[in-house]
């Protein structure tokens, strides 16, 4: 079982901190020693979520308030132990410049068990297409959830 999870997404500001926010929360309710982080590929450091996506994790008992964005480093790359995209592009982009990771990318519906599933990106949306987004990312955990506890 990965110890230590990526996600990423394009600013950094949405999908990832919501699924890293997502996956703290199901790893504490599980006892799963897990070490989650997010990153984007077109990230600016050091900006703070979506409003949208805080309300809506709010809604779920999950606080990614204090969520700082960063950009994707070979650091962060090399310390992941798996690393989900949101979707197929930012897995291609990812494996473009960094061929040798393939074992440790997959897109997160991939690794959901689901097959290639795009998580759309909510920026700009109102707030129920934020609502949308993490359900679907719940849904993706929830699958996930076996693999992750080591079945």
């Amino acid at each position: 079982m990965p110890k230590k999870i990526l996600f990423v997404c394009t600013g950094n500001t949405c999908r990832s901190p919501m699924a890293e926010g997502l996956l703290k929360k199901v790893a504490q309710e599980n006892q799963l020693a897990l070490e989650v982080q997010s990153a984007g590929l077109a990230a600016f450091a050091g900006v703070p979520p979506a409003p949208e996506a805080v309300e809506a994790c709010r809604a779920k008992g999950v606080d990614i308030s204090s969520h700082q964005t960063q950009p994707l480093s070979k650091t962060l790359v090399m310390e992941s132990e798996l690393i989900l995209t949101m979707t197929e592009k930012h897995k291609e982009m990812i494996l473009k410049k960094m061929p040798a990771l393939q074992d440790k990318v997959s897109m997160f519906s991939e690794f959901a068990g689901v097959g290639v599933e795009d998580i759309d990106d909510p920026v700009g949306q109102p707030l129920e297409v934020y609502q949308k987004v993490l359900d679907q990312m719940e849904g993706f955990l929830l699958k996930a959830l076996p693999v992750l506890k080591g079945g």
